[in-house]
């Protein structure tokens, strides 16, 4: 199953340990919780996280549920806690050892990164914990700034439990997905995963920009100026015919159909 989804994503040369991680879980699905707690637990702890290969490991462990062989929501629960706990762990650190981590020799090579995400969470407080989440590098490290800077604990854990609920589900889909998908041929998952990607960046593009334009007509009705950013027509407009193109693509050819039945799979298996 796992060298399916390296034939069609090409990961790189830790790939093997990844594919041996992930045939161990299929063959013992019993430690698949506890493995994937540890897998999200390190990933999200400060500084260490970005030696984790936690995404690909993740995509690997989705597989394994679009195949049948873990559920969803389990799987979803121990990911959301092992992150939860890993977070937290990161905040106890910060709040305990203040700038002095920055002085740590396995920290000092990473001040770039930490300085970067004390200005995101200074610009985004509250906010900051919840997007960086998603942010590959800033995730392994924004936990840790909240606690330097005196996040007050009970924000603090609340927008972590919010941010690693949704992250849990959002992690393991990917993987989801392309299990989901073994039965096709190689060149119609290529298809399919390359139609749902551009339509969900297109919608998160496009999010973005309605965004925009909320806070500008907000701006404008406190006699503020907000401006939109460049090209902003050109580019909300492509985003727009992106979209569309995708749908009609669907429409037209047999993928449509496909894509249906593959999102008939996938919902058999979250369940």
């Amino acid at each position: 199953m796992f060298d399916f989804i390296k034939n069609i994503i090409h990961i790189s040369p830790m790939e093997e340990i990844v594919s041996n991680i992930i045939e161990w879980i299929r063959v013992n699905p019993h430690w698949a919780g506890a493995v994937v707690l540890a897998i999200a637990f390190l990933e999200s702890l400060a500084i260490i996280g970005l030696a984790m290969p936690g995404w690909l490991l993740l995509v690997g462990v989705g597989g394994l549920i679009g195949a049948g062989t873990l559920n969803f929501w389990p799987i979803a629960f121990f990911s959301f806690a092992g992150a939860t706990l890993g977070q937290a762990v990161s905040y106890l650190v910060g709040v305990a050892f203040k700038d002095r981590v920055h002085h740590w020799p396995w920290v000092e090579r990473h001040q770039t990164l930490l300085h970067r995400s004390e200005t995101f969470f200074k610009k985004h407080g509250f906010a900051g914990i919840l997007v960086g989440q998603f942010i590959g590098p800033i995730r392994a490290v924004i936990s840790l700034i909240a606690g330097i800077l005196d996040m007050p604990a009970k924000k603090f854990l609340l927008a972590v439990v919010i941010a690693t609920l949704i992250w849990a589900p959002v992690y393991l889909m990917p993987g989801v997905v392309l299990g989901a998908a073994l039965s096709f041929e190689k060149q119609e998952v290529i298809i399919l995963v390359s139609c749902i990607v551009v339509m969900a960046v297109s919608l998160w593009l496009l999010g973005g920009y309605v965004k925009q334009l909320w806070l500008r007509k907000r701006a404008k009705a406190s006699a503020q100026e907000v401006s939109l950013s460049r090209h902003f027509q050109l580019k909300m407009t492509a985003s727009i015919v992106a979209f569309l193109s995708v749908i009609v693509f669907l429409v037209c050819t047999t993928y449509g159909a496909l894509m249906m039945k593959l999102s008939e799979k996938i919902m058999g298996v979250i369940g």
